[in-house]
């Protein structure tokens, strides 16, 4: 992050249909930029998000431990927000949870061998998650390997629908519903 950079992120979130801060966060899987700077932008971030009173939408990849410490410390949960394309354990998610944030789900949650998706979405409160698609990446099956494109959300609800044993329809209404409850869309 450059010098004048928050306040030009400053100045966008004022406009109308800005509803969150994000994507933000720590992403330790690629190693192209240390961790002391991931964790010094991150807290930069969250400090405007709380100063802007919005929503943060919050990135991690392989660093839970690090993001709900940063998290607890910068007070991430005066605003709360989006854990994007969850992927941690249960553990985890009730401590993101605990904060404050809602857990989004995307294709893994289709994936054969992929457990630990599905049972943390099954334990996780009706009124706390999300789905998506994280297109072009994370593709549902049966189109693993092909870029993911939004239509396929269709494939992370129906896969959610089982997982909680509702209907997709009541899917689509639940995380509507969350949504713009979580980033005060009307």
């Amino acid at each position: 992050m450059q010098e004048g950079d928050l306040e030009w992120i400053a100045s966008l979130c004022k406009h109308e249909k800005v509803v969150a801060i994000g994507e933000i966060g720590l992403d330790y899987y690629w190693d192209t930029s240390p961790k002391e700077v991931q964790h010094r932008v991150l807290r930069q971030q969250i400090g405007l998000a709380r100063e802007l009173n919005m929503p943060i939408v919050i990135h991690n990849r392989d660093a839970h431990e690090d993001i709900v410490k940063i998290l607890r410390e910068e007070k991430a949960g005066e605003v709360g927000g989006v854990m994007h394309s969850f992927s941690g354990s249960w553990e985890t998610a009730k401590m993101c949870l605990d904060l404050g944030f809602h857990l989004s789900f995307g294709g893994p949650i289709t994936f054969k061998n992929a457990k630990q998706p599905k049972e943390v979405l099954e334990k996780v409160p009706m009124d706390r998650f999300f789905i998506e698609t994280d297109a072009p990446y994370l593709t549902p099956h049966p189109y693993r390997g092909k870029r993911n494109e939004t239509a396929h959300v269709r494939l992370v609800a129906e896969a959610a629908a089982e997982i909680k044993g509702i209907s997709v329809e009541e899917i689509a209404a639940i995380t509507t519903r969350n949504a713009m409850e979580r980033f005060g869309i009307r």
